[in-house]
């Protein structure tokens, strides 16, 4: 006879039903990889080697795993436990309290369409450097019709889609570190300029250059967490741990290596994010043709890491519409289980984005990438936060541990580095003025919507239990 859930897990799971179940999960994991590789790792990676220099890139970029991956595991103890569409919202509502989880639904969903926009930002500067003097809005454009369109699909057939476009962007990637190895020690594009081993090992590295790159490094495992929301849409639901699991395993290997490959080709003088320092190597090779397939990489990259982030979004307000911390009319699916409203929604505000027309396209592009990394701080401490209150809410209520799917390890040390990590994060941050004016930005932003929350929930009053433990 099958055990009684909690009733945290009861309460959780039914608030989140109405979506169709019918993604794999290698879609979930190509999902997850495919939504956080992206310009963070293929653009912004470029203003990292130029501030930071190149070791202390590859500092940031392997610390930055790290701490992702503390993130990760208390995701993914909730996650298989409760696998929901929305998830940070739902459990952040569940273990801290409605008003908390009413701004991290918001907090996350602002950050998801902001992440839309620095995306298609990125993409309009690629094409610029792919067809010289097009026009940007003209790409804004066609791309906000593309992911759009991409969305309207089921469940299945977007994983489908996801799957390969993801697996061609993997392949992509080991190609250019084969590529990129043998060009740092077997001579293969010798006429181009490299860095070599030797470079790195001499080099001094600057604490406060690599304190004003912290947000912009982590910014490359931003959207880890987007497999989450695949949850609610996941054909075997008991492989959500492993899907978490596997997700921050493959990033982590992908984006070091490619990092170590960067360093050793590319001086950081060379380096900028007007361009991406992958298709600078290959121009320094005196390799055209591969700098322009490169680019074209760059470029699916970020609309396919774009694309994910349209369909996490669409997800989180339907969420929130489901939880009564957004307008019910969110909550209304298609006859395939789509979310459209939501979506159309989501789409529009991620198209703020057309205001790189009117402003330089690396200047806003940056400012997005400061004001994401302030939210995900913020979140990701939220989300270690709530893992360990819904271990001790579990246990006090007659769960088992070994009954878990997924159990977060060496608990409860995880999550309490995790939140000490982010902290220290935000210190670091401040040391950089374009990262602090994004920090105080989202400051500012998300206090409202904290203010806001506490006065919607003290009027309409919370659903969810807030046992102090």
């Amino acid at each position: 006879m099958e055990s009684k859930k909690p009733a945290c897990i009861e309460r959780v799971m039914s608030k989140s039903t109405g979506l169709n179940r019918s993604m794999k999960m290698k879609a979930a994991v190509m999902t997850g990889v495919g939504g956080t590789i992206g310009t963070g790792l293929f653009l912004s990676s470029g203003d990292v080697l130029a501030t930071a220099g190149p070791v202390g890139a590859i500092l940031l970029y392997i610390i930055g795993g790290v701490i992702a991956w503390l993130m990760t595991c208390c995701l993914g103890e909730m996650s298989a436990a409760m696998p929901v569409a929305g998830s940070l919202q739902a459990y952040t509502t569940e273990f801290i309290g409605p008003a908390m989880g009413f701004t991290i639904g918001w907090v996350n969903w602002v950050g998801g369409a902001a992440t839309i926009s620095a995306q298609v930002v990125a993409s309009a500067i690629i094409m610029r450097d792919i067809i010289p003097n097009s026009p940007t809005w003209m790409w804004i454009i066609v791309f906000a019709v593309v992911l759009f369109g991409v969305n309207l699909l089921d469940a299945k057939l977007f994983g489908n889609i996801s799957f390969w476009a993801s697996t061609i962007k993997i392949l992509m990637i080991v190609a250019f570190i084969i590529v990129g190895a043998a060009m740092a020690f077997g001579g293969f594009g010798s006429e181009g300029t490299a860095v070599g081993s030797e470079s790195l090992l001499g080099e001094n590295v600057s604490l406060l250059a690599i304190c004003g790159c912290v947000l912009t490094a982590f910014y490359a495992y931003a959207g880890t967490e987007i497999v989450a929301s695949t949850a609610g849409e996941l054909e075997d639901e008991k492989k959500m741990g492993k899907a978490i699991n596997t997700t921050i395993a493959v990033l982590i290997a992908a984006v070091v290596l490619c990092i170590v490959i960067v360093c050793l080709l590319l001086p950081a003088d060379q380096a900028d994010v007007l361009g991406s320092p992958f298709v600078y190597i290959f121009r320094n090779a005196g390799l055209n043709g591969a700098a322009l397939v490169v680019n074209i990489v760059v470029l699916t990259s970020a609309l396919t890491s774009g694309n994910y982030f349209v369909y996490g979004c669409a997800r989180y307000l339907w969420s929130m519409a489901k939880f009564g911390q957004a307008p019910k009319f969110f909550a209304k699916t298609s006859k395939k289980g789509v979310p459209v409203r939501a979506l159309l929604v989501s789409m529009i505000f991620g198209m703020l984005a057309i205001i790189a027309e009117f402003v330089a396209e690396d200047t806003v592009y940056l400012f997005i990438v400061y004001f994401i990394g302030g939210g995900n701080i913020f979140m990701y401490s939220v989300i270690c936060i709530d893992q360990y209150r819904f271990r001790k809410r579990y246990i006090a209520e007659g769960g088992k541990v070994e009954d878990l799917p997924y159990k977060t390890p060496l608990f409860p040390l995880v999550p309490i580095l995790g939140v000490i990590a982010f902290a220290l994060m935000l210190v670091a941050t401040l040391v950089d003025p374009g990262e602090r004016l994004g920090i105080l930005v989202c400051a500012i932003c998300y206090t409202c919507i904290f203010i806001g929350a506490k006065i919607f929930v003290k009027k309409k009053g919370g659903e969810a239990a807030n046992i102090d433990l």
